[in-house]
């Protein structure tokens, strides 16, 4: 009777465990659906319904079902715009469907790796990725699998401005979902067939599109809404009818809020603030492109950590990589201990074979090693590089925040006076022409600023040409019109289009001259003078002045600016101006790298004088390119 129980007793047990798993397996099948359902309409809503899920497949300790699940929840993060997050769940399943084959899994999570090197701006490397999916998903005859490869794949070269490859991968994306209606996919790809037409400069069939994503029954997506509603805007802003393109630019921003997307509010405050400036509303053009200017910021700020986590997670897999290293490594002195224990048995009985296979082991142990240490020294420069790349982001940021502080205030202050009715109606007129004048140079210079930092996310780079000063110190100037005029300051040079060209990088060099001339006006006296001059003492140097009549350095700060190569705590202006303390920090450093040579001179209560010295252009001598 007791082996019968017991036999019994294990049945029911196996037959219990059997049912949870099924009734666990059912739960999570249900809550990916729901998650999949909320996906692009409801956010939170699919957030919640996936973590659950989550929670669920850890419990149940199968992989398969864990897969499926942070598959989802990669898609989660992407559309959120958490690209580094979405990128470490979709690695992650890719190792899960990697150790446990299901082609249909794995084809979703390199899907999803494909639009995380999308949103690196890596097209090459996503169309590359998609075309493995197309390979996998024509295995399974995975028709909506196949049309969502096509369609990924068509942004990439439409990005690329291959329009025809595109126009032809979406045109095969369609056909397959044409039986899939019902999917949020369908009404993406119409969306980007308007895309396309509209920068082709078929209007007409543009607006066709987007007017039938909006004419679907039942209705599409928040997400497909509100790409579909920000391209009609743009169709209207280029007929030349502001207040129709305004209307679908409202209406693409309510949805990009409820759909949390960045990218999508980005889009349409960019639209609704040309609108506004083009029906003469400045106002709320110049609020609402501060709003499209804060998305952008934090796009840039996302995209590039992104790239920095994703680094992170490159040297995460290299960890994971040694670690498997060190286990095979020391399996293999296992199997080498056992076989010496052997060699040293029948090393009495030959002792000539004994030392002979010692020897050939002694060799295999060295040969391990080498390659530990190969390794070993990879991951060390895999850590080096990172670090590196991590102090040129920094530097970056800091440089980009300095050089936009000063135009900023001076627009925050002259909207401040004109709000507190300070100004006639004649002075508001001449205050607007100043701002709008002020917005379009500092959006020039956010530009450049922007163009030249994106060059150097490889690390600080110094590309000395042939240059003339004048033009360059005369934009500066222009830049500061604003600081120069409220405070009444009359800034006199002279002779400078006779100096002769020096070897500067351009770039830097602007930076040089924004930041000194911002000193000076900060630490002058209203109705003062700065005065700006050349000399030309020495035969390899051109000299450039700028003096202050302002309130001038004390001796114990002089010399810690002239000593030190960190940041020097800032002192505050003649008007309470505030400052970062990176000015000057940045004027010595770039100096530097320009081969050039920094002074400063200043007596407290008479002003300060910077001297820049540059480099002159010598007869037969080549402009050369310095990497630091």
């Amino acid at each position: 009777m007791i082996p019968y129980f017991r036999f019994v007793s294990i049945l029911f047990f196996s037959l219990s465990t059997f049912l949870c798993l099924a009734q666990d397996k059912k739960e999570i099948d249900s809550l990916l659906t729901q998650g999949e359902k909320y996906l692009y309409v409801d956010w939170d809503s699919a957030k919640m319904f996936l973590e659950e899920a989550e929670k669920l497949a850890m419990e149940s300790q199968d992989e398969k079902d864990l897969g499926r699940v942070v598959n989802m929840l990669g898609s989660l993060h992407y559309v959120r715009g958490n690209y580094a997050e979405s990128m470490r769940n979709f690695s992650k399943a890719n190792d899960i469907f990697n150790r446990n084959p299901d082609k249909k899994e794995l084809a979703y999570a390199l899907n999803g790796r494909g639009l995380i090197y999308l949103s690196q701006h890596n097209y090459a490397r996503a169309i590359e990725i998609w075309e493995r999916c197309i390979r996998l998903n024509r295995e399974l005859v995975d028709d909506y699998g196949l049309g969502k490869s096509y369609f990924n794949k068509s942004i990439a070269e439409m990005e690329l401005k291959q329009y025809q490859k595109a126009n032809e991968s979406l045109t095969t994306a369609l056909n397959l979902l044409e039986k899939f209606k019902e999917k949020p996919l369908y009404a993406m790809a119409l969306n980007r067939f308007a895309k396309i037409n509209f920068e082709l400069n078929d209007l007409t069939q543009a607006e066709e599109f987007y007017t039938r994503v909006l004419s679907i029954k039942p209705e599409v997506t928040t997400w497909e809404k509100t790409f579909a509603n920000t391209g009609l805007a743009e169709i209207y802003l280029v007929r030349e009818n502001p207040s129709k393109a305004l209307q679908y630019g409202l209406i693409a921003e309510q949805l990009a809020e409820k759909a949390k997307a960045f990218w999508d509010k980005e889009r349409a405050t960019k639209v609704i603030a040309k609108a506004y400036e083009n029906l003469g509303d400045y106002a709320n053009a110049l609020r609402y492109t501060k709003l499209n200017k804060a998305y952008s910021d934090s796009l840039y700020s996302e995209n590039k950590n992104s790239e920095i986590s994703y680094l992170q997670l490159q040297l995460t897999a290299a960890d994971n990589l040694s670690l498997l290293k060190e286990k095979e490594i020391a399996e293999q002195e296992a199997v080498f201990n056992s076989k010496l224990t052997i060699t040293l048995i029948i090393a009495l009985i030959v002792t000539v074979i004994g030392f002979l296979l010692y020897a050939k082991l002694l060799k295999q142990k060295d040969e391990i090693n080498f390659q530990l240490e190969a390794k070993q020294s990879e991951i060390e420069n895999q850590n080096q590089k990172l670090e590196a790349i991590n102090e040129e982001k920094n530097k970056l940021f800091s440089i980009l925040s300095h050089d936009l502080k000063s135009p900023i205030n001076s627009v925050k202050q002259l909207l401040e006076i004109e709000e507190k009715g300070f100004l006639s109606e004649s002075e508001s007129q001449k205050v607007r022409k100043m701002l709008i004048r002020q917005v379009t140079e500092t959006e020039q210079m956010l530009n450049e600023l922007l163009r030249w930092s994106h060059a150097q996310l490889d690390g600080i780079l110094t590309n000395r040409v042939e240059t003339q000063l004048s033009p360059m110190l005369r934009d500066q100037i222009a830049h500061l019109e604003y600081q120069t005029s409220s405070k009444n300051i009359q800034i006199a040079y002279s002779d400078l289009e006779s100096a002769e060209k020096v070897l500067v990088d351009p770039h830097q060099i602007s930076i040089i001259f924004q930041n000194c001339l911002h000193n000076a006006i900060k630490f002058s006296k209203p109705n003062s003078q700065i005065h700006i001059w050349l000399s030309d003492e020495e035969e390899t140097y051109q000299k450039l002045h700028i003096k202050d009549f302002g309130i001038g350095i004390d001796a114990e700060k002089l010399e810690e600016i002239k000593s030190r190569l960190v940041r020097v705590k800032s002192t505050d202006g003649t008007q309470n101006e505030k400052g970062t303390g990176l000015g000057l920090q940045l004027v010595k450093q770039f100096m530097d790298k320009n081969q050039g040579i920094f002074e400063i001179k200043s007596e407290v209560g008479k002003g300060t004088e910077i001297i820049l010295s540059f480099e002159k252009i010598k007869k037969n001598k080549q402009t050369d390119k310095i990497s630091y």
